[in-house]
């Protein structure tokens, strides 16, 4: 019997990252501190997220069984090693672990004056967000709609079967569009936010984006395990 992600994982998690940090604004600039502080939760649960891409990542990777299609190994590859560097950034590689201070001529480059690329310039910060936030949308949102819509799911052997992510990354990537909805309408409005919807999206977001690739490896991993034991 083939085991597939749990939706505690894929759906239950989603549902309440999106809903803490409006419920939180009822708890003042505490709990702000609190969620979105240096090591607050949402950093923490970003970088767990990553963290366990990595690991599911790393087991796919010596499992290794995907039938004729060998350079999906090399794609998983990537997605662990762009997952380390995403947890790196998001810690500023144990700055923010360990508490030491990055040499002035870092700090001269750095507008946070912190250990990390992505304070440096819109090339290692909006450009990988934004990237990111299209394969979110595509991968996670419109290819697992119109496999639904159109009831053609690619079979084991096809190599959209391996590529694509599944429903299940749809709620992570679906949020991760949906979490800084708020900033855009009324910043085209050109009114004030109210404070109840006046969340840090930015962050929010970055966890998102974290979990969808966690959940994205991780179901890659689940359909490697249940094709080995089916042929074992």
């Amino acid at each position: 019997m083939e085991k597939n992600l749990h939706k505690l994982v894929w759906l239950v998690l989603p549902v309440v990252i999106f809903l803490v940090p409006y419920l939180s604004r009822m708890g003042g600039e505490g709990a702000d501190l609190y969620l979105y502080g240096e090591n607050g939760w949402i950093e923490i649960l970003t970088v767990v997220f990553l963290l366990i891409a990595i690991l599911f990542g790393m087991m796919f990777l010596l499992l290794r069984r995907v039938p004729d299609h060998g350079w999906v190994l090399w794609w998983m590859g990537m997605m662990v090693l762009g997952s380390i560097y995403f947890a790196g950034e998001e810690i500023s590689w144990g700055q923010h672990i360990f508490g030491w201070e990055a040499s002035e001529y870092w700090q001269s480059l750095n507008d946070q004056g912190e250990t990390n690329l992505h304070n440096t310039g819109p090339l290692f910060d909006q450009v990988p967000r934004t990237l990111l936030s299209v394969a979110a949308l595509v991968g996670g949102v419109l290819v697992p709609l119109y496999f639904f819509l159109t009831n053609r799911y690619p079979g084991k052997e096809s190599l959209h079967y391996w590529l694509w992510p599944t429903y299940e990354c749809a709620p992570a990537a679906l949020f991760s569009i949906l979490v800084s909805w708020h900033e855009k309408v009324y910043r085209v409005l050109d009114v004030e936010i109210p404070v109840v919807l006046d969340v840090r999206a930015g962050e929010v977001k970055e966890s998102f984006l974290a979990l969808f690739i966690m959940v994205y490896v991780m179901s890659i991993w689940y359909r490697s395990r249940n094709l080995l034991q089916q042929d074992s």
